[in-house]
């Protein structure tokens, strides 16, 4: 496999970036609608309706509903990507540990999925991010390092993530676009 960054890759690239944040998102959002939420969702952010969830447990629940299905992705193309090895899949793999870093670095700005169920635990606003940042970027050393992907070509992909990351993010404030709800 050959890690080049070509109009086709970052292609890939973003779109992989659009379907991993609707997953997280969509995540937030059934768990909730579940447990007998009404729900709104975004490109970037899903809660309910009323402003409250109808009972308090529910909030750790939905909050770490998003990181987990963010987990199995990465899992899952870890392996689909030792079988079938299509460059163009890595974003799949690489993306959620830009997705969960990021988020872990924005609790400075305020609790989010992995810092509010932390926080209710009494682990500290940092501690479950750093864990599963840790653990992806571990599936990411592990796959890069097999397949000889150069720092270049993570730096780039990095880059790439954050950029794409930061624009639907951007899109997202701006235009307030409810995908449901």
């Amino acid at each position: 496999m050959k890690g080049e960054i070509r109009l086709k890759y970052v292609g890939a690239l973003f779109l992989a970036v659009l379907i991993s944040c609707f997953l997280h998102e969509f995540a937030h959002w059934i768990t909730g609608e579940i447990l007998g939420n009404r729900m709104s969702m975004s490109l970037n952010g899903a809660s309910p309706i009323s402003g409250e969830y109808t009972q308090k447990w529910h909030a750790n629940i939905i909050s770490i509903a998003g990181p987990l299905i963010t987990i199995i992705q990465a899992i899952a193309f870890y392996f689909i990507l030792n079988k079938q090895q299509k460059i163009n899949l890595y974003p799949l793999l690489f993306f959620p540990f830009v997705y969960r870093f990021f988020a872990g670095i924005a609790n400075v700005f305020g609790a989010n999925d992995e810092g509010r169920v932390g926080l209710s635990f009494g682990l500290g606003l940092y501690t479950i991010s750093i864990i599963f940042s840790g653990f992806l970027l571990f599936l990411v050393w592990k796959f890069s390092a097999k397949y000889k992907l150069s720092l270049k070509f993570n730096l780039l992909t990095f880059l790439l993530c954050a950029v794409s990351l930061f624009a639907i993010v951007f899109f997202d404030q701006y235009f307030k676009i409810k995908i449901i709800g």
